[in-house]
């Protein structure tokens, strides 16, 4: 996270635009859900630990009116978005860093995961967020992100790039769709974040939601295109007593009824938003207990 700024007029400044972002109709969901953490995003995301000048001031004023009049999301104004403790790039064109996944990465996505996993895929990566979080977390797993998009494979790889050398040597960004390009490859833990909105919502999703890439966002008509083609194909993807932690929303209860064989347990996070489906929007799946495809 970055350093709460020292100065006075910085100081100042995050408060004012924090008051001018709670009287606009905006939208908070991009890495903070209210508007002084906005505003502070904002501020130290240009500055960087330089102190506020009047040109420095004036750039920011114009930020400020694109993300009030524009609703362009933070992330995309500042050229960076947080995740965790980690400082990524979020280049328009690339989903933004998000993911209540990465709550249970924390816990070590304890009590389901029992040993060190030793290969780990990020699928549908994105900016590589979750599988370079990961990477953090067990030191000695090798880490695979994969994304079709040639967008996203370019940030994930800069993202890479940007980590300390012992994490950067183990992770691999592969461009492939879903499982298409693995070949053989089984994995310990498997993360997946795919798009899971609905088609016939998008359209009337708040602004900020409309910079983001559709391709990004879009599950089909029930949400769930994505999810069936990853459920169908995992079998030959997990080792023995592998596991799979996955996304889905608000479609937990949808989720169980198309997908039964993979006996998903909806956890309980504490950071994250409680779903109208119910749960948090995060599952666990093992897949010794999984009825569908083989695995092993």
């Amino acid at each position: 996270m970055p350093s709460r700024p020292a100065d006075h007029d910085t100081e100042d400044l995050i408060e004012a635009f924090a008051a001018r972002l709670e009287a606009a109709d905006i939208v908070f969901g991009h890495g903070t859900d209210n508007a002084r953490d906005e505003a502070w995003r904002l501020i130290t995301g240009v500055l960087r630990g330089r102190r506020l000048s009047p040109r420095l001031a004036s750039d920011l004023d114009a930020l400020l009116r694109r993300r009030i009049e524009d609703r362009v999301p933070v992330p995309y104004l500042t050229g960076e978005a947080w995740f965790g403790d980690l400082r990524l790039r979020a280049p328009p064109g690339v989903m933004i860093p998000r993911s209540p996944i990465a709550e249970l990465l924390a816990k070590r996505v304890h009590p389901w995961l029992d040993r060190e996993p030793g290969r780990i895929l990020d699928l549908c990566c994105g900016s590589g967020c979750i599988g370079i979080a990961a990477a953090y977390v067990f030191r000695d797993a090798k880490v695979d992100l994969v994304d079709d998009d040639d967008r996203a494979i370019a940030a994930a790889r800069e993202n890479v790039r940007n980590t300390d050398a012992a994490v950067s040597s183990r992770i691999e960004v592969i461009a492939s769709n879903l499982f298409g390009s693995l070949g053989g490859r089984r994995y310990d833990l498997v993360l997946c974040n795919p798009p899971y909105a609905l088609t016939a919502e998008l359209d009337g999703a708040a602004h900020e939601f409309q910079h983001e890439p559709r391709h990004g966002l879009d599950g089909g008509a029930d949400g769930l295109a994505v999810w069936r083609r990853v459920v169908d194909e995992i079998g030959a993807h997990l080792n023995p007593g592998g596991i799979l932690v996955g996304e889905a929303g608000k479609l937990s209860r949808e989720f169980d009824a198309a997908f039964p064989q993979l006996h998903a347990v909806w956890v309980d996070l504490e950071r994250a938003e409680p779903q109208p489906g119910g749960g948090f929007g995060v599952f666990v799946s093992v897949g010794d207990t999984m009825g569908g495809g083989r695995v092993g």
